[in-house]
């Protein structure tokens, strides 16, 4: 019969109404916020709101891409190295944006927030380690190839599991004060303890738009080359089209977070809970929806699992007698 106090303050009304602050309307931009910053109430509810549509929307979105990869695995078009690297990226996203989403049930200086912090940390590093994969193999692709497939899984598996491990590890034992304590389940803002998040990220973003400018600049060079067949307007489409279908997966666009510094910088903090929150939405849609290679495949298969059963059918139909005596 009475309103739950947990995680809120009143702070004003009188006898007909009462305004409640609540702690729990985290939002996606606290994950590379380097300086504190206030919200207003209206601010808070709404970036709280981006992050749980967008965060719903992209685990449902990136669960679907696991399963579909997970399905389509025998397929020797979706069987190579660069699908393995998308799904590994699809899983770290999956869990640590369903981490996040838990994350804001729990209350800052707890046990439960502290571990919800630490494995936060060490999925969304991952996620990181996963896109600097991804640039990595892009630019082994169409830059320079360097090292055998073999070399490169173990290589790559390193970098993706292995080197966030090495962070969280190194942060948690030297800094544990810092996990879970103030206002959200993340790394503290005050001892700069965010860094340690913060600085791998912008590492793997700057290397990133290198590997992106030096693939967009191929890009529109064969566009170039191909002028007289598809003019001006095919080449720079191709250009903006390969753009748009490597940003999700080389995670540039979380630089918005650290733009926003202050309040005059708000619409960055805007931009950066809509386009990461969604981002497994986009990987779904430009590398498994509108994929031509897994459309293909999942035709491929299709037509396999009908052929498949109507050979299982014609096994268990019993012959006429008449079939019998020919």
């Amino acid at each position: 019969g009475v309103w739950s106090n947990e995680g809120c303050v009143r702070a004003e009304g009188n006898l007909n109404f009462s305004t409640c602050l609540c702690n729990h309307l985290t939002n996606f931009a606290i994950l590379m916020q380097v300086v504190p910053l206030e919200l207003s109430p209206a601010n808070q509810v709404a970036l709280s709101t981006i992050t749980y549509i967008g965060c719903s929307i992209s685990i449902f979105c990136l669960a679907i891409t696991i399963v579909t990869f997970a399905i389509l695995s025998s397929v020797s078009t979706i069987r190579n190295q660069r699908y393995h690297i998308h799904a590994n990226l699809s899983f770290a996203i999956l869990v640590a944006q369903i981490l996040l989403l838990i994350s804001f049930r729990f209350d800052s200086g707890t046990l439960p927030c502290k571990i919800m912090a630490i494995l936060l940390h060490f999925f969304f590093l991952s996620a990181f380690a996963w896109m600097l994969v991804e640039g990595l193999h892009l630019y082994s692709m169409v830059i320079k190839v360097f090292g055998s497939e073999e070399s490169k899984h173990i290589y790559y598996y390193g970098i993706g599991w292995g080197s966030p491990l090495v962070i969280c590890v190194v942060s948690v034992t030297s800094a544990l004060n810092s996990y879970g304590e103030v206002g959200n389940c993340w790394l503290s803002l005050e001892n700069g303890a965010i860094w340690a998040f913060v600085a791998p990220a912008l590492f793997v973003i700057l290397v990133n738009i290198g590997i992106l400018i030096a693939v967009t600049r191929i890009i529109s060079r064969i566009s170039a080359d191909n002028y007289k067949v598809h003019g001006v307007s095919s080449a720079v489409k191709l250009t903006a089209k390969a753009v748009a279908v490597l940003l999700p997966i080389l995670g540039i666009s979380w630089i918005f977070g650290v733009l926003a510094v202050n309040e005059r910088s708000l619409l960055f903090q805007y931009m950066f809970a809509t386009f990461n929150s969604l981002q497994g939405f986009f990987i779904f849609l430009f590398h498994c929806l509108l994929n031509s290679e897994v459309i293909a495949a999942f035709k491929h298969k299709t037509k396999v699992w009908s052929l498949t059963s109507s050979s299982i059918r014609n096994i268990n139909v019993k012959p006429f007698n008449s079939d019998i005596v020919s």
